[in-house]
């Protein structure tokens, strides 16, 4: 949580920053009623709480008891994928805009790359590369450091510690087993 508030609190009071944050980082908290392309529930029984959308009908729930946003955040696409993408709120967004390539560079890691600053920020600047040519946006890493102030998660983190809650929230998934109605399960990862 922000020292002035919650981060869901700041997205409904600021328009601008839920603008931003629905484009271009696709956590649309703009919906009025956000629902999942079909009735889901965790393995576990524990609630799940959907908080926004994706460009692609996928949605980001908070997961767990309570009603902070302290809880890990789990995002299920529309094809049947789901994962822990935070331990919580915060570090769900800080990778989301700050590393939205943290599943690429958790991949080469596992493939034997180092990942190191360095090479976390070439990664990075390459999608966002792709993302500007695709979308024509101007200023990528502007919206990116407004949206961060304007939610009160400025500066951003080195690259590396957000790689490693990257590798915090993976480490999560067996725990956080998404199914739907029918009971089965959606692929994690």
């Amino acid at each position: 949580m922000t020292a002035s508030g919650s981060l869901l609190s700041r997205l409904r009071a600021d328009r601008e920053a839920a603008l931003l944050a629905d484009f271009p980082f696709a956590f649309d908290t703009l919906i009025d009623t956000i629902t999942h392309v079909e009735p889901v529930r965790l393995a576990s029984g524990a609630p799940l709480e959907p908080i926004a959308k994706d460009h692609g009908g996928g949605t980001y729930f908070l997961c767990g008891e309570g009603d902070g946003e302290d809880r890990p955040v789990l995002f299920a696409d529309s094809e049947g994928s789901a994962g822990v993408i935070g331990t919580d709120l915060r570090e769900a967004l800080l990778l989301l805009i700050g590393l939205p390539c943290s599943g690429e560079a958790l991949h080469r890691e596992r493939n034997g790359l180092v990942m190191d600053e360095q090479a976390l920020e070439a990664l990075r600047d390459e999608e966002d590369e792709d993302y500007i040519e695709a979308t024509e946006i101007e200023d990528l890493p502007g919206m990116r450091a407004e949206i961060l102030d304007r939610l009160g998660l400025a500066p951003l983190p080195p690259l590396t510690w957000l790689l490693e809650r990257a590798r915090a929230a993976v480490a999560l998934d067996p725990g956080h087993m998404l199914l739907n109605e029918e009971g089965n399960a959606y692929r994690q990862g």
